[in-house]
């Protein structure tokens, strides 16, 4: 993406946080999300290198439980992993492998005032098949005009199955139009892409729905308006990570690496619900993920449409 159209984007979300346009309050049972991570916009190019994420979200006719608000949700993601080296061909030096995913996401959550579950399926494909690998040396050829990483001894092709759990708990600190909410939020991965746990804290600041109606957990259910900033902090345990130990059942690739086992992730969120709109825009920092590899930074923008 390059930098004017990334200043459009910014302008556009600009002029939508002060419209005086007013709206009605409305219910909206579907949404459709597109997402773009990306450390371009930090002026770096490895490690989590891209994302892609093309999500459906919907609220279900029949629930499982009588009270609490249920949601489904249907998600497309392709990502592109790739060592700091992206200009080096000796994989000796190589921090981490290149790895490109696609893969389906499939989720059921429920929330209420001050509670949040969310239980997540994925299933994908690591390797040449993903097509990461062939978009990211696509993009980087035809849209920012540098140099193409090779893509050396990527990760073969293989399946992988995830399952993920997150809670979350919510205390109300104070009301809006400055609102602070602060969550506690646990979560589990089991799979062989990535097994791991964490527990992270969020502090929520500014004009902010109850959880259960808010875009902090992606909720559908009205079009109230909300213009917050978040600040995040979380520690993650790994156990395995599949995109750079390869896949759990066996992988025969020629680049695998060790993992760092401790994990902390720092980040910074700037959401606004307008009508039926939302408007994202995240800072995600992550510490070293193998004991080669540096820190890492990358940008989060998205957009969403309530019908």
């Amino acid at each position: 993406m390059r930098p004017t159209l990334l200043a459009l984007i910014i302008g556009t979300l600009h002029a939508s946080l002060f419209s005086q346009r007013s709206y009605e309050s409305q219910s909206y049972s579907h949404q459709v999300e597109l997402r773009h991570d990306n450390d371009f916009f930090v002026l770096t190019d490895k490690h989590y290198s891209s994302g892609l994420f093309l999500t459906y979200r919907m609220l279900p006719k029949e629930k499982l439980f009588s009270n609490g608000a249920e949601q489904l949700e249907f998600e497309l993601t392709q990502q592109v992993y790739t060592p700091e080296r992206t200009k080096s061909t000796n994989t000796s030096n190589f921090d981490r492998p290149y790895a490109g995913f696609l893969g389906l996401n499939s989720t059921w959550s429920v929330a209420n005032d001050k509670q949040f579950f969310k239980v997540k399926l994925l299933t994908g494909i690591v390797g040449p098949n993903s097509g990461a690998g062939g978009f990211q040396r696509w993009y980087h050829k035809n849209i920012i005009w540098s140099s193409v990483p090779p893509w050396t001894d990527e990760l073969r092709d293989s399946f992988h199955l995830n399952l993920y759990l997150t809670y979350a708990k919510e205390w109300h600190i104070a009301p809006n139009p400055f609102g602070i909410n602060v969550a506690v939020s646990p979560s589990l991965a089991l799979g062989s892409r990535d097994t791991y746990a964490e527990q992270e804290i969020v502090a929520y600041f500014g004009r902010r729905n109850g959880l259960s109606k808010s875009i902090a957990y992606n909720r559908l259910g009205n079009n109230d308006r909300e213009i917050y900033f978040a600040l995040r902090l979380a520690y993650r345990h790994v156990f395995y990570n599949g995109l750079i130990e390869g896949n759990l059942f066996g992988d025969d690739s020629k680049v695998l690496r060790d993992i760092e086992t401790s994990l902390l992730r720092l980040g910074f969120d700037f959401n606004h619900r307008f009508d039926r709109n939302d408007y994202k825009v995240g800072i995600r920092y992550l510490s070293p993920e193998t004991p080669n590899a540096e820190s890492h930074i990358y940008l989060q923008l998205s957009y969403a449409f309530s019908f």
